[in-house]
């Protein structure tokens, strides 16, 4: 779907529609419609994959454009005949809804209009730890009347959660670094070192002060010396994961990229806030499986 630019005046009154107005009823961490909303749209990529789970398809009045995209999201097939729409307030509104599931980094001037329309947003929080994605999910059932529901997703994933826990100790030896093109890594406060500590591994970043996000220079990468690095699976089926790393001048010396110790997690896997975050964590053990010990 295409995306007209908003009116002139739509930007002017952005600003003030930002700036003005107490909180709305909405706003509230426990806030809960009083009929089941009808038309909801999933205005982020976590609200489609938690309410595809949850939620009869016909209350979808549209869900968030790259939910549709496999490079993406996990749920660009579960998507097909649904409508979509960008972020933009003028296509949010546009499908009509009753409730507005945003997250996080959803901009202040879009939650401004959609209130100034008085359509009902709930924002869900940035996750760093299962506990986190297991809110997120509960406020997304409670605010849809599906509380039933998000109850046993919740147990599902804490069910995967517990197995990949129970395996845990068998990894505890490998000393692993996340890494992308740019050389930033995830640390302590951070959701995939939530996923590197449920499967067991060493987070280097984590263990060596790093908070939840940081770019590392390619010295300190190989004065660690990572068993395994953690990168993007290229979305390119014809490209090599991680041959970034194999052309790097200095960090194609360390012995887990001469070896091919790569875990190359697909990229809407890795991304994913949702409870298939679970499902990244079972990807790291499955790959150091077969490597054995580091």
């Amino acid at each position: 779907m295409r995306q007209s630019p908003c009116c002139p005046l739509l930007l002017t009154a952005l600003p003030l529609l930002a700036a003005c107005g107490g909180a709305a009823a909405w706003d509230a961490p426990d806030w809960r419609p009083a009929a089941p909303p009808q038309r909801i749209v999933a205005g982020s990529i976590l609200a489609t994959e938690v309410l595809l789970e949850l939620a009869p398809r016909e209350r979808l009045a549209a869900v968030h454009e790259l939910a549709a995209n496999p490079r993406f999201a996990l749920t660009a097939a579960a998507v097909h005949g649904l409508p979509t729409c960008a972020a933009a307030p003028e296509r949010l509104l546009a499908a009509r809804p009753d409730l507005v599931i945003v997250d996080a980094f959803t901009r202040a001037e879009t939650l401004a209009l959609l209130r100034h329309a008085e359509v009902p947003v709930v924002r869900t929080a940035d996750a760093a730890s299962f506990a986190d994605v297991a809110a997120n999910v509960r406020r997304i059932g409670r605010v849809c009347h599906l509380d039933d529901a998000a109850e046993r997703l919740v147990a599902r994933m804490e069910q995967g959660l517990a197995a990949v826990r129970a395996e845990a100790n068998a990894f505890a030896d490998w000393r692993v670094l996340s890494l992308d093109g740019a050389l930033h890594s995830y640390g302590r406060g951070s959701l995939p070192d939530a996923v590197l500590a449920a499967a067991g591994v060493q987070n280097l970043a984590a263990a060596h002060g790093v908070g939840a996000f940081r770019r590392l220079d390619a010295e300190t990468v190989l004065a660690w010396r990572p068993d395994a690095i953690v990168v993007e699976a290229p979305a390119d089926a014809e490209q090599h994961a991680g041959e970034w790393l194999r052309q790097h001048p200095g960090l194609r010396l360390l012995p887990c990229v001469q070896q091919g110790r790569i875990v190359a997690i697909p990229g809407p896997l890795l991304s994913t806030t949702s409870h298939h975050v679970v499902g990244a964590a079972e990807f790291v053990q499955a790959t150091l499986r077969r490597w054995g010990r580091p």
